[in-house]
Order: structure tokens, then sequence, then C-alpha cells
């Protein structure tokens, strides 16, 4: 019996573009499949141990993991989904009998495409609208050799809930050109941007245009996300 089994990661990693004829760090959140393939173990019943397969990722994981893509030599003029499996791939060998392919994607992509989200009466979340934009930024405020010191970057997404019932869209729109796309330690009042004061940032510039929300969420990682109601 043979079986295709899946271990998924994700990183948070900064890259360089260009923007108005300069060099700008922009991020991304990157989702990370590594493929693993073969016979089913009569005794066992798996092809091999994710524990097994995630210990064999991590060095190379470790090396895109909250950094510059464009600093890994092989990555410094592509950062592309398709140039870094290519790295991967090539960082990875001599390959184990079981590795069948590795895939890399973009988990959310940074747009400005508003869309409503009902309430969530579990969390206590009210109705609200959602985008995304994508950045780089670094906490110089943490200790050395912590990971969120070095320049990194992610997709973050945005929930904007409105206190009146009617969603600003120009000021979102507003809120998304700011950041999208930009080096957010480079924004007066973001020199240390963690997802608190970016959504406290946000907050800020709604209320100082006249618009009051009743909730500013921001979620960095699939995991990790803040809600703010202007405490």
């Amino acid at each position: 019996m043979k079986a295709q089994i899946i271990k998924t990661v994700f990183v948070e990693a900064a890259r360089r573009i260009h923007k108005q004829g300069k060099i700008e760090y922009t991020g991304n959140s990157y989702r990370i499949d590594l493929f693993a393939e073969g016979e089913v173990d009569p005794d066992i019943g798996w092809v091999i141990d994710y524990a097994d397969m995630k210990r064999f990722f991590e060095p190379v994981r470790k090396q895109l993991d909250h950094c510059c893509l464009n600093d890994i030599p092989a990555l410094s003029e592509d950062t592309s989904p398709q140039a870094i499996e290519k790295w991967i791939k090539e960082a990875l060998r001599p390959w184990p009998a079981w590795f069948s392919g590795v895939r890399v994607s973009l988990p959310v992509t940074a747009k400005f495409t508003p869309e409503k989200i009902p309430a969530d009466p579990i969390l206590g979340l009210p109705e609200r609208f959602a985008f995304s934009f994508s950045a780089a930024q670094s906490l110089p405020q943490l200790p050395e050799g912590h990971p969120c010191r070095a320049l990194h970057g992610h997709t973050y997404q945005v929930e904007i809930a409105p206190a009146e019932g009617a969603f600003v869209e120009t000021l979102a729109s507003e809120v998304f050109l700011h950041l999208d796309n930009t080096y957010l330690n480079r924004l007066p009042g973001l020199e240390q941007a963690t997802a608190e004061r970016i959504a406290a940032w946000m907050w800020k510039f709604l209320v100082e245009r006249g618009f009051v929300p009743e909730l500013v969420a921001v979620q960095e990682t699939p995991s990790n996300r803040c809600h703010y109601r202007g405490q």
C-alpha cells in the first residue's frame, strides 16, 4: 500500500522590491508543503513520521524564516515562489527515499478587496470587513537573538468593524495604500511594528479622519492575531 503525506510549514520573510524608482522592502507569509510518498509501514501505519519530516526540513526553515530572502545568494535577484521552491530542493539534498517534492505558495494575496465577515458570537466579534496587505518589519526593541528583531515580513490580514454600521471604504483604502509594500518601521508611530501597535496606528488613522470603528483586528500569521478596541 502506497500513500502520499504532506507536512505544511509557514515562514515569514521580507524581500526587496523596486517602488517608485527606489529600493523598498515588503514581506510575505509563505506556505511550504513538503511531500513524502512511499509504502505504508504495515506495523506502524505511516509512510514516515511527521516529526522526522519536520526535523529534516528544520535547517532550511531556519534559513527562510524571519529573514530578507534577497540575502540568500541564490535568491538575490528572484524571490518568486518558484525560485524559492528550486532553492529549497537543492538545499535539502541529499534527498531521503520518501521525499517526493516541495511546493511554495502565498496563502493570502495582498489586495484591497474588502470582504464582509459575519459576526462571531463565540469570540464576541461584530460583523466586520477584511482586507490584506504585505509589508516588512522588524522589532529592534527585542534582545539580540530574538527572531523578530531581524528584518522579516508578513502578509497581514486586517479586519475593521464599523461602529456606525457603514464601512468607509475610502478610508480603509487609504490605510492599505499607506501600509502595503512598505517597511513599516519607517512610518511615524510604527518604529516598533508589533501587531498591537499596527492596530492602534490604524485606529488613530481612522479616528483622525472622522471614523470611529468598533474593532480593529490585525493578523500576522495563521496563529497570531490582535484585537484592538481603542483602549
